[in-house]
């Protein structure tokens, strides 16, 4: 790690003569992206970064099995008709600490959907309701009341100190990290990652119920885990208090302006099926060589940037030791979009009188009596409503750990209230299970792997941050520079979730 510092603190004649003697000048260098999400898209967009800075002759291209651009960012419409509002069918917000996305969408001009209203929320344990929260002075009563001041304010402070350290991910000082264990000790959570969320929190002085009923109600939401099966770090993701934000029309739309502007070449509708890593005949490098769809180029690439998860990509490796160990396990989630004339929940199917007020979102707890039901859902959200045939339609989002059929959903909203109904199955994110231990960021000699983050951190913001690390890297590697000049000064770069300057943007 020093020597690479070292190199990356060299003049730039010197840099760039290096770069000569090792490329030899002979072809621009070759990378080739897998996969067009967050992660393979921003790594394109850093890339272009650095060439706009340097000058560097690189050719980029992206292959995506998929039809679209965006991984697991994805939008349909009501009844398929585009003149209805959109709906994301997976990852779905970010929050004000996501520097990168937040400062994308104000450089492309795109626009912020309206915000979310977190005030009308019901927390349900599968046999009765904990608590219903609108924002009331008298709910914040009740709520000191079930779990006295303390637990919610340690919340607040162990939740605060762990994004001002996630902050210092975007100042040069932590812009690069040769692993994921490395990047966890030196932003102190490898505690956190070892530890279940219910210990990481309790050893902090928040009491169990609060853990298993609040902070659980957060974990069964964003990463469909109970708080004893999650780790700190991803408990603590789900209770960033404020800021939550999506784009309007889309949060893909992001991506697909990483990708224009980076001037990189897509390939829509390409399959990889194999990596094969070999010398080339012409300088005795190391190459990559792709195959897979007739449309997949023959020429050998310098480097590979994987940015999908490596276990269901269906690509094998040939000719290389490459690791990708520890497997990661991910989620299987069900996800329900559906339109209903119903503007509530019906409260009798949560137990409540007829007329009971019920949130626009209902979460879940498993903090319930022994041998009690459990909730047969993840949570339930309203997100918006429309005029259809001359009648109002409530557009909800149900996550659930197994397929909702049309009967279960009018037993929620009420017979005959139905209108379009969309269902997905996704391998939605990493189970977040306590571990000690990461993927490889590089898992052999020009061969890197963009989601070795996603057990420690799994968010669209997060793909980005491994893709500037990797990018950085790799240039370094290839040119003794990374996407910013060499020399920085380690002064001015601010921390705050409102601070602008930011690291592969502003050098």
């Amino acid at each position: 790690m020093k020597a690479l510092l070292l190199f990356g603190m060299l003049p730039l004649a010197w840099s760039a003569q290096a770069s000569q003697v090792q490329l030899g000048m002979k072809h621009p260098l070759r990378i080739a992206i897998i996969g067009a999400g967050a992660g393979g898209s921003s790594a394109a967009f850093w890339i272009q970064k650095a060439q706009e800075r340097h000058g560097t002759d690189i050719q980029v291209d992206i292959f995506e099995k998929l039809k679209y651009v965006g991984g697991r960012s994805i939008t349909v419409h009501p009844y398929d008709d585009p003149s209805l509002p959109a709906e994301e069918l997976g990852a779905s917000i970010f929050v004000s600490a996501n520097k990168n996305l937040f400062r994308a969408a104000r450089e492309f001009g795109l626009e912020f959907a309206d915000s979310f209203d977190g005030d009308d929320v019901t927390v349900w344990n599968g046999e009765e309701v904990l608590f219903t929260y609108t924002g009331s002075w008298w709910d914040n009563i009740k709520i000191l009341w079930r779990y006295g001041y303390w637990s919610p304010s340690r919340t607040s402070t162990l939740t605060q100190q762990m994004i001002d350290r996630f902050l210092t991910m975007y100042t040069l000082s932590m812009s690069q990290w040769t692993s994921v264990n490395s990047l966890t000790n030196n932003l102190g959570f490898a505690n956190y990652t070892a530890q279940s969320g219910l210990d990481v929190f309790t050893s902090h002085g928040v009491s169990a119920k609060f853990a298993e009923e609040m902070i659980e109600a957060a974990t069964r939401v964003n990463y469909a885990r109970d708080v004893n099966m999650i780790h700190g770090v991803g408990a603590g993701v789900c209770m960033v208090p404020d800021g939550a934000a999506q784009i309007a029309g889309g949060n893909f739309k992001i991506f697909e302006e990483f990708i224009k502007r980076s001037g990189a070449k897509l390939h829509l509708n390409t399959t990889v099926h194999q990596l094969q890593k070999s010398l080339s005949a012409s300088n005795d490098r190391r190459v990559w060589t792709l195959s897979g769809d007739s449309s997949v180029p023959s020429t050998p690439y310098d480097h590979v940037i994987l940015a999908a998860p490596f276990a269901s990509s269906g690509i094998t490796i040939q000719d290389s030791a490459a690791s990708f160990l520890p497997e990661v396990e991910y989620v299987r989630l069900h996800v329900t979009l559906l339109s209903t004339t119903s503007s509530t929940a019906r409260p009798e199917r949560f137990g409540l009188n007829p007329g009971v007020h019920v949130g626009k979102m209902i979460l879940t707890s498993e903090n319930r009596k022994p041998n009690g039901s459990k909730p047969d859902f993840n949570s339930i959200s309203y997100h918006q409503s429309y005029e259809r045939n001359d009648r109002k339609e409530y557009i909800w989002k149900v996550f659930s750990m197994d397929s909702k059929s049309d009967e279960w959903l009018e037993d929620v909203f009420g017979q005959g209230t139905l209108g379009w109904v969309y269902r997905k199955q996704w391998d939605s994110y990493p189970a977040l299970r306590p571990v000690k231990s990461f993927p490889a960021v590089k898992a052999d000699e020009g061969l890197w792997y963009v989601n070795s983050m996603e057990p420690f951190i799994s968010t669209m913001e997060t793909e980005t941050l491994s893709s500037r690390n990797i990018v950085d890297t790799l240039l370094r590697e290839s040119f003794g520079y990374g996407i910013c000049p060499s020399g920085l000064s380690l002064d001015g770069w601010a921390t705050g979730a409102d601070d602008e300057k930011i690291y592969g943007w502003d050098c």
